[in-house]
C-alpha cells in the first residue's frame, strides 16, 4: 500500500476491438460519442488503500462507465483503516473514449477522460477544520453534506478544467481493471503523456 497526500494534489487533473454494433450520441459540445466497450461497462472499485493526508487513514477509488460513452470517478476517504467510516468524497464526471490498442504497448488499450464536473462532499465534522484553516480551493466555508463544485477553481495552485483530457492506458486481466501508472485523476496537455505501464498495485474489481 502506498502513502499519499491526495487532498493537496486531487484536484490536478488522475481493449480489444469492438465487436457489436456502436451506439453514438453528441456530447454538449458537439462531439459524437461512441459506446463504451461492454467488458468496461459497470461499476469497478479498488480495494481499501493506506492514505495518510488531514485527518483520514485510507481511500477507496470507484469508477462507473455506462453503455453510451459517460463515466464517474469517485475517491472516497475514511478516518479509519478499513475504509469504514467516511469523511469526504471527490468525484469527477465526464465522458470516456477508447481509443484502441496501444501500438508502442502490445496488450494495452488507449482510453480517454474529458472532464465535465468536479465536485468535493464532505461527510464528517471532523475534517472541516482542516479544510477551512487551509482555504481548500479558496472556501472557509465547508459544510458538511454540500455538493461543492469545484470544476475551474484553483484548489492548491491546480484546477479541474472543464474539458481537460487525462490520457490514460488500461487493460482488463482476469476479470480486473487495470490502468495506467498515475496516482489521482490527471488531466494532460497530450497523447505524449499517455503512461506506458500499468500500476499493478492498483486493480479495479468489478461490483
Amino acid at each position: 500500500m502506498n502513502h499519499h497526500n491526495p487532498f493537496l494534489i486531487m484536484l490536478t487533473l488522475p481493449l480489444a476491438f469492438l465487436s457489436c454494433k456502436k451506439d453514438e450520441r453528441t456530447s454538449e459540445v458537439g462531439r459524437k460519442l461512441e459506446s463504451t466497450p461492454a467488458d468496461l461497462r459497470g461499476t469497478w472499485q479498488s480495494d481499501c488503500m493506506d492514505t495518510n493526508t488531514l485527518q483520514t487513514v485510507s481511500s477507496r477509488r470507484e469508477y462507473v462507465f455506462n453503455a453510451i460513452g459517460d463515466f464517474d470517478r469517485f475517491e472516497r476517504y475514511y478516518s479509519d483503516a478499513n475504509c469504514q467510516n467516511l469523511v469526504a468524497t471527490y468525484k469527477v464526471v465526464g465522458t470516456v473514449e477508447v481509443k484502441g490498442p496501444y501500438p508502442e504497448r502490445p496488450g494495452l488499450d488507449m482510453i480517454n477522460f474529458t472532464v465535465n464536473e468536479a465536485y468535493i462532499t464532505v461527510k464528517s465534522q471532523s475534517i472541516l477544520p482542516a479544510l477551512n484553516t487551509m482555504k481548500l480551493c479558496g472556501r472557509t466555508d465547508w459544510q458538511v453534506n454540500e455538493d461543492v463544485h469545484v470544476t475551474n477553481a484553483e484548489c492548491e495552485g491546480s484546477k479541474v478544467q472543464k474539458g481537460g483530457v487525462q490520457f490514460d492506458s488500461y487493460e482488463i486481466r482476469k476479470s480486473q481493471l487495470f490502468l495506467g501508472q498515475k496516482l489521482m485523476f490527471l488531466a494532460q496537455d497530450n497523447a505524449s503523456d499517455r503512461p506506458t505501464e500499468l500500476d499493478l498495485k492498483s486493480p479495479y474489481s468489478k461490483k
